[in-house]
């Protein structure tokens, strides 16, 4: 017998028919309040041909389709080492993720110290995403000369320890002309340390594979006179040696600076996940439910500022320094930063659903997520679209139409449906 309150779900079969060239599922799922909802998803892809006359690069789609992720995809494999891209089955996104994969490319291929790279989308001739990265070369956080830190140290007595100086400096940028844009170059890391009494440890919360994080019990114990710095970070946000010492006494870094997803266990992306309830024992046929605070805002990865609305086609992308200077899909502009620009296909992904009376509706997917991968020089695209379980759809059949006047028919019949729900809301 079950126990009082146990929630049970029988949602209605809901038979899936997908008659694009493109992969695609359907899934179930329940949220935090126990409604339940049909999840369509379906990826596309395309390489990145040549630039044309306009200065953008063509969008060729690839000539088998591109396979749903099913699980997260790590770099090189590695777990550790930080997330590529993420599963897509994810039940919903509430806003559209933009993901980078790539390096940094100095301008002109010339070795330089510092340089920015940006990332831009317009929608409507409007901006909606436009992010500024500051990547430099090589360098370190230094422990200052001994006479110098003495004579801080001097100081620091004097003020009886209200002082207390700063005996890092941050060292200059070594030349370098490209910088893969992992978070293992932004601020971040851990500090781990095994000892006869056993281990500390202590790590980032907002990214605990970077560099720059260094507690004072750390740095003394291991008696460090170097320190790895960032070498990608936003530039209104500078990570300095003062943040640096900083930081060594428990402060916050600046936020880490990337254009990849964020961990799923990073701050502030788990504290979406709400409050887990933990339960030593469960009943056989007990359904864990997602907890009542739960924001689906949990299932989008990319960092906040590349987060936008879902798009739906005809949205302008710009990349500068992202890729070689020499890619045929990128030019130089006036001043010699490599700009990769495209603009995504005018289409319509949509379902035609059926209930047990044969009545059609209408159902366009969104896309939820863009992956660009500047390197093998591919866009890929996640679509996706919701169908409430309740609403007595029995069929969906999912299709793909890209020329102007399908798109047009497809407008009609959604107009005429709004205007069937207008008539019976009025009723």
């Amino acid at each position: 017998m079950s126990a009082p309150g146990t929630p049970h779900f029988n949602l209605p079969n809901l038979v899936f028919d997908n008659r694009t060239a493109h992969a695609a599922s359907q899934f179930d799922m329940v949220d935090q309040f126990g409604e339940g909802f049909h999840v369509v998803v379906a990826r596309m892809a395309y390489t990145l041909g040549p630039c044309g006359a306009d200065g953008v690069a063509t969008l060729q789609p690839f000539s088998l389709p591109a396979p749903l992720l099913t699980e997260d995809r790590h770099l090189n494999g590695d777990t550790e080492a930080g997330t590529v891209q993420e599963s897509d089955f994810a039940p919903y996104k509430p806003h559209c993720d933009v993901i980078v994969n790539g390096a940094a490319h100095a301008p002109l291929g010339l070795a330089m110290e510092q340089f920015a790279v940006n990332l831009r989308l317009a929608a409507a001739g409007k901006a909606v995403i436009d992010k500024t990265l500051s990547v430099c070369g090589e360098r370190v956080f230094r422990k200052k000369a001994v006479l110098k830190r003495l004579a801080q140290g001097c100081a620091r007595a004097a003020t009886l320890g209200l002082l207390r100086p700063n005996p890092w400096r941050l060292s200059t940028p070594e030349k370098f002309v490209q910088l893969p844009l992992h978070y293992a170059f932004a601020a971040g890391g851990q500090c781990r340390l095994d000892t006869r009494d056993g281990k500390q440890h202590e790590s980032c919360d907002t990214n605990p594979l970077g560099r720059g994080f260094a507690r004072h019990w750390y740095l003394e114990a291991q008696q460090l006179t170097t320190v790895l710095a960032p070498r990608i970070c936003y530039p209104q946000q500078p990570y300095t040696s003062e943040q640096f010492w900083q930081g060594a006494a428990g402060k916050d870094l600046p936020p880490p600076a990337g254009l990849a997803p964020i961990g799923r266990g990073w701050l502030p992306r788990r504290t979406l996940a709400g409050s887990i309830r933990e339960k030593v024992q469960w009943d056989q046929d007990e359904v864990p439910m997602l907890p009542e605070d739960f924001d689906f805002a949990y299932w989008n990865c990319a960092p906040a500022d590349q987060q936008c609305t879902h798009l739906a086609g005809l949205e302008q992308f710009t990349l500068t320094n992202l890729c070689r200077h020499d890619h045929p899909s990128a030019r130089a502009d006036r001043i010699g930063n490599t700009v990769l620009r495209f603009t995504l296909p005018q289409q319509v992904l949509f379902l035609l659903l059926a209930d047990a009376h044969d009545q059609l509706l209408v159902l366009r997917l969104k896309i939820d997520t863009v992956l660009i991968d500047t390197d093998a020089g591919t866009v890929e695209l996640v679509w996706r679209a919701l169908v409430p379980a309740d609403a007595g759809q029995v069929a969906a059949r999912l299709m793909h139409v890209s020329e102007p006047e399908q798109i047009a028919r497809v407008a009609l019949l959604e107009q005429a449906q709004e205007a069937l729900a207008e008539d019976a809301h009025d009723e």
